[in-house]
């Protein structure tokens, strides 16, 4: 499908004026958001496939065929701001699972000199540092404080919004375009529903979260933002992307609700039963029938999987020879071998470590700090758990991959400025009682 004089155009326009808020941004604090924004973006396109794998002639295919260049050039832009700016990581950590998930990416690469030759191999090293060092150092460079988490979610948010207009353009010139298979799961400018599912899962928190945490002359378009999210989460049918959904919106409403927020799952599991029962007994059918099925999907996959790793389980048999997906650990085992199994073991028990450590530190930060903490937390957890139904963990081009990396580093960061919080308030106490308030107002100026 060509490009059309009008798309070209407006391509044209909007890419001239990213270019020059990019060099407007090359030294300022948010200019790493530009092209971040722009790995989220197009990590959430993919190429239109209908259910028999024919390319389906969406209006965005030009842009939906070379998503992962595009990502792979916001990766660079990204690289050189890091670059421009690396006085901003002074003081600033990047987390151990972080690390790690470079890692994962990098051995994965590598082995593509084994499964797919030099010249695969030599692409996808590159293709790795450009893309997942600045991603790991985002957050690390725009938190300064806390609170500037928000322009993070802002960023997300954002490309939210764009891409919901991009699907509302697709479903006004031809909506069979948006939808997948017999049922019409939605699929968005993805080609699978279960992909969509999980991105709509995090658009759905982000979102809820800046509607509860973000300023208020933003509510009314975060209303509208988490309402559509919402319905396109549902419309995709998959009981990962609702279950991971249910994860983050517990963590989110923690802080507001206290622990009785942890019966939203319990919640959960009720409303999927009382719908069984409506779709099953009474007849009613609401269109979200998938929804209530309690079919197997997966076990079948995972022996597949298992099968195609004890075919060369040293360095799995390639890419190219797996047909599933559907479990991360398993996926990596049967694609890379054991290297890349320990591997992602290792990361996943380093993020569960982050998680624990950030949960002790939850109770005994002050309270500002808390919702902060809260949503990376939930990110985290919905980040592992949607991992045990879908092989994300090793992919190359993934807006999952943006997410854990924003919420570990995040994590880290936030956890350690509110236990030097708690050490400063401690410290100015001490003063305060030892020589008075005079002394430990000196003390405060010079902490400052």
């Amino acid at each position: 499908m060509s490009m059309s004089i009008p798309m070209l155009g407006a391509i044209i326009f909007i890419g001239t004026i990213a270019g020059i808020m990019y060099l407007i941004g090359l030294t300022k604090k948010w200019g790493i958001l530009l092209p971040f924004a722009g790995m989220v973006f197009f990590s959430s396109l993919a190429m239109p496939l209908s259910w028999n794998d024919q390319v389906n002639p969406t209006v965005w295919l030009p842009i939906q065929r070379i998503r992962s260049s595009l990502f792979f050039g916001s990766g660079i832009a990204a690289t050189l701001i890091v670059l421009f700016q690396l006085q901003r990581l002074k003081g600033k950590s990047i987390s151990i699972s972080a690390i790690m998930l470079i890692g994962v990416g990098l051995y994965a690469s590598f082995l593509r000199y084994v499964h797919g030759g030099a010249e695969d191999g030599t692409f996808s090293v590159v293709f790795s540092v450009m893309t997942l060092f600045p991603l790991a150092m985002t957050a690390a460079m725009i938190l300064d404080e806390v609170s500037d988490l928000r322009l993070i979610f802002r960023s997300i948010a954002l490309t939210n919004i764009i891409w919901i207009g991009m699907v509302f353009v697709q479903i006004a010139v031809n909506p069979n375009y948006v939808t997948q298979g017999n049922e019409y799961r939605f699929v968005g400018l993805l080609s699978n529903p279960q992909h969509s599912g999980v991105l709509m899962a995090f658009f759905v928190v982000i979102s809820l979260w800046l509607l509860l945490n973000d300023q208020k002359k933003y509510k009314i378009i975060m209303i509208g933002l988490t309402g559509v999210n919402g319905l396109f989460l549902l419309w995709t049918g998959s009981r990962t992307g609702l279950g991971m959904t249910l994860i983050g919106v517990s963590s989110v409403l923690y802080s507001r609700a206290g622990r009785a927020i942890l019966l939203l799952p319990l919640a959960g599991i009720l409303g999927f039963l009382s719908l069984k029962i409506m779709v099953n007994v009474v007849g009613i059918d609401l269109g979200f029938e998938r929804m209530v099925s309690t079919e197997n999907t997966r076990s079948a996959a995972w022996q597949e999987l298992i099968m195609s790793a004890s075919q060369n389980p040293l360095i799995g048999v390639g890419m190219d020879e797996i047909d599933r997906s559907e479990n991360s650990w398993l996926y990596g085992y049967a694609t890379y071998g054991i290297g890349m199994l320990l591997l992602l073991v290792i990361t996943t028990i380093a993020a569960g470590i982050e998680i624990l450590k950030a949960v002790r530190a939850r109770f005994i930060m002050q309270p500002e700090y808390r919702p902060y903490l809260d949503i990376v937390l939930g990110i985290l957890l919905m980040y592992l758990a949607g991992a045990v139904l879908e092989g994300y963990m090793i992919s190359r081009v993934s807006m999952t991959t943006s997410m854990f990396m924003i919420a570990s580093v995040g994590l880290l960061n936030i956890r350690k400025a509110a236990v030097h919080q708690i050490e400063y308030a401690s410290m100015y106490d001490e003063y305060q009682s030892e020589y008075g308030d005079e002394y430990a107002d000196d003390y405060e100026e010079g902490y400052s």
